[in-house]
């Protein structure tokens, strides 16, 4: 067993432990996700504290003591993103990216793509005016990553192919269900032809051509809804991070 190493990670998020120190969650290439224990990091006088703050790439050497845990030895910032940080609107929207490759990860099994993926998404949303494109294309390729890709092709019970006229998600069958096979159907939400149009779209394509199409304003919502629906059944449990932004646009109505 190996009892040190060295790793390029993003920090996840943190929780405090004790009176000084903090765990980690940390997402790696090699290595998939890992929990590490930062002794000591909410001292005032820490090194390591800035470093470890959520949504920063960081070059970490982890050891084992005589515990299971990894313990945070020596950590340097890669690439910080003080930007996430700055806006309340990006810091959920990165908590939302990284709440799901949290969940979506296994612990220490490798997963490049996803590593990729998720870090290109945060140095979107730090970039971006406009995120949602950022985050909708990550929701759609993670599905892909997990196995759990939605049908929008053809009908989830006939199979026949998606007529261009208005449609029906299932989250529970994982696709379209047409208006014919409706009818037998709990449990389904109506999806416009629009909408569909584009989830196909970013389904099929890279992010710079969905990044070109854009997502009219109109069908935004109805977009976000069925894909973090679908999501969430995927979990069996709530995205914490996008109740609260629906809290928070609750709010302002």
């Amino acid at each position: 067993m190996e009892r040190s190493i060295r790793v390029q990670a993003l920090v996840l998020h943190h929780t405090n432990y004790g009176e000084a120190d903090r765990f980690l969650r940390l997402l790696t290439a090699e290595r998939g996700k890992i929990s590490a224990l930062a002794r000591g990091v909410r001292r005032m006088n820490s090194r390591k504290a800035g470093h470890l703050e959520p949504f920063t790439l960081i070059s970490a050497q982890l050891s084992k003591g005589h515990g299971t845990e990894w313990i945070v030895d020596q950590v340097s910032t890669l690439e910080a993103f003080p930007s996430m940080t700055e806006v309340l609107d990006r810091t959920i929207q990165g908590s939302y990216v990284t709440e799901l490759a949290d969940r979506f990860t296994v612990e220490e099994i490798e997963n490049r793509q996803l590593f990729r993926l998720t870090l290109e998404t945060i140095r979107r949303i730090a970039s971006m005016d406009d995120p949602f494109i950022a985050i909708r294309f990550f929701d759609l390729r993670l599905l892909d990553l997990a196995g759990y890709r939605p049908q929008l092709q053809q009908c989830v019970i006939c199979g026949k192919p998606v007529e261009p006229v208005n449609q029906y998600f299932s989250a529970v069958l994982g696709g379209i269900v047409c208006p014919s096979c409706s009818s037998s159907q709990l449990y389904i939400r109506p999806i416009t032809v629009r909408t569909l149009k584009f989830l196909r779209y970013y389904q099929n394509h890279n992010f710079q051509d969905a990044a070109a199409a854009g997502w009219p304003q109109d069908i935004r919502s109805e977009g976000e809804e069925i894909l973090t629906q679908y999501i969430a059944f995927m979990l069996e449990r709530k995205i914490n991070s996008q109740e609260f932004l629906s809290h928070l646009r609750d709010e302002k109505i």
